[in-house]
């Protein structure tokens, strides 16, 4: 299994909450809900993150909702 780093990036100005995954890429995004893009690879169609549209608008129970496969680095600064 090749190992894949996780981030993730908050604008509070935009209220964005972008999550990437492995290597930037080239990508594009489709919207699968409201305000919910899911992005892919342009040349392999893998999944490489997330945005997510104004956060602070949605309910608090949404990040019980997310699911990260292991094995998984963390690195906050």
């Amino acid at each position: 299994m090749t190992e894949k780093k996780i981030e993730l990036n908050y604008d509070p100005d935009s209220d964005l909450l972008e999550i990437f995954i492995g290597s930037p890429v080239p990508a594009y995004y489709d919207e699968i809900g409201e305000d919910l893009f899911e992005g892919h690879n342009k040349e392999t169609g893998e999944l490489t993150g997330y945005k997510i549209f104004n956060l602070s608008k949605r309910k608090k129970e949404w990040i019980k909702s997310i699911k990260i496969s292991l094995p998984a680095n963390v690195i906050i600064s």
